[in-house]
């Protein structure tokens, strides 16, 4: 497996967990798991909307700013 998807696997593990464990707790102890649904879905969202788009907005800005260099160029056909 490459490094890179080993690292994003071990990230998305990292943000996941916490939020999983916070709502099976949540689930257990009210009747209604109101609150477990609530935390699910609030989490997916910041996950999805931050986690991919300030990246992507960060790396639009500074290519719009720098432009194409030589090396980029060289890995963009590499890829």
């Amino acid at each position: 497996i490459k490094a890179p998807v080993v690292a994003v696997t071990l990230v998305a593990l990292g943000t996941s967990l916490p939020d999983t464990f916070a709502s099976m707790i949540s689930a257990s102890q009210d009747p209604t798991a109101d609150n477990s649904i609530g935390n699910v879905t609030g989490s997916n969202s910041v996950n999805v909307f931050l986690g991919l788009g300030l990246p992507w907005m960060i790396g639009a800005i500074y290519w719009k700013i720098n432009g194409a260099t030589p090396e980029w160029e060289k890995r963009g056909k590499e890829l």
